[in-house]
């Protein structure tokens, strides 16, 4: 079995779920920052890509430039309630 890439003599701060903790480098890709594109699967706690191919969006933490660009984020539409109508209880004269 090969290397992890990060190790414990290593001074770089990887997360505690990084696949880089536990595979070698060429075996993992490395975004430039979280995205859909590598979401978290909550069965295991890892981010894989839509092939299953483990995931670091940290490259940061781990002293590598990313090799995969994340798209940028979906724009989120909030829909504006219609005005109410507010009914006085005064009458005007």
């Amino acid at each position: 079995m090969a290397e992890p890439f990060i190790t414990e003599d290593s001074d770089h701060p990887a997360c505690g779920i990084c696949p880089s903790l536990r595979l070698p480098r060429d075996a993992f890709v490395v975004y430039d920052r979280p995205s859909r594109e590598c979401p978290f699967n909550p069965a295991d706690g890892h981010r894989y890509t839509s092939d299953g191919t483990p995931a670091c969006v940290h490259p940061d933490k781990i002293g590598v430039e990313p090799d995969r660009i994340a798209p940028p984020p979906e724009r989120v539409v909030v829909e504006q309630e219609p005005p109410r109508r507010r009914w006085s209880l005064f009458r005007s004269r």
